[in-house]
């Protein structure tokens, strides 16, 4: 069975327009992949401390008959041998290729989670994902790529964080103002909803360890499902991260990628 699936490549280190070129021929090179399109190059902002200088983005669309986990280790060893080295998470790279989509599954595993659970929010992989795809559905969060990045760009972008546990979601709240302006961000609480909502939120923030006592786990539960599932985003981390990795989401959310070049046909 063939089917359709999108890959993502970055890096921002050595000629990066280059490796991609390279990484998309070793794809072809397999003999089971068969490159159907290629989104432009974008220029992006790195996303955390650690990252470095500017990156290059790009989307790869193919067909295969390869099962997902057999092109994910094809995009691996294809990383592999272009230079990727594994050492600090989120940290430089020659070359990342990341397994976005393949067709409508839904796969959660160890080694591989389908669709990327960030790629709705990642300006970075979302533009050049609709440039080439604007109709692919998110089998998860119910709407297009192009709906998603639509989504992103209203201003201000609004979090609500009406069911964290106050003492958090408080020092949450102060560090994300610090970090953002009135003009990007909205912020509200449990005490401000009512008042303050002209328009549903960018997104409702849930997660392990970050809502009220629960006992109110079923409070938590029925927030959720009175939202659209587009605008849920559930934290995965623990609530000592839980400040850092809203700040990293909402500036990959924030970041408007600059498109600068066609894909390198050839070098």
């Amino acid at each position: 069975m063939r089917r359709t699936a999108y890959i993502a490549l970055g890096g921002n280190l050595g000629d990066v327009a280059q490796t991609m070129h390279r990484a998309v021929e070793d794809l072809r090179k397999t003999g089971e992949v068969e490159v159907l399109n290629c989104s432009g190059l974008y220029a992006t902002s790195p996303i955390g401390n650690l990252a470095g200088e500017n990156f290059l983005n790009a989307v790869v669309c193919v067909r295969t008959s390869l099962e997902p986990e057999k092109l994910l280790t094809v995009c691996q060893e294809i990383e592999n041998r272009l230079g990727r080295v594994r050492g600090v998470r989120w940290g430089p790279r020659h070359i990342d290729l990341d397994l976005i989509a393949v067709d409508d599954l839904q796969i959660q595993s160890e080694t591989l989670s389908l669709p990327h659970p960030a790629c709705w929010y990642r300006r970075f992989v979302l533009d050049p994902l609709a440039e080439i795809a604007s109709d692919w559905r998110h089998p998860q969060r119910e709407t297009t790529a192009a709906d998603l990045q639509s989504r992103l760009l209203v201003r201000p972008l609004r979090l609500d964080l009406s069911c964290w546990e106050v003492g958090l979601r408080d020092s949450t709240v102060d560090l994300l103002r610090s970090t953002f302006s009135a003009q990007e961000l909205e912020i509200v609480t449990n005490t401000e909803i009512e008042n303050r909502w002209t328009r549903p939120p960018t997104w409702k923030v849930l997660g392990n360890g970050l809502s009220h006592s629960l006992k109110n786990r079923s409070e938590k539960n029925s927030a959720a499902s009175k939202n659209n599932a587009v605008s849920r985003l559930e934290l995965s981390c623990s609530p000592e991260q839980a400040a850092e990795t809203l700040i990293d989401i909402v500036r990959s959310a924030l970041d408007e990628p600059q498109r600068i070049a066609d894909f390198p046909r050839s070098m």
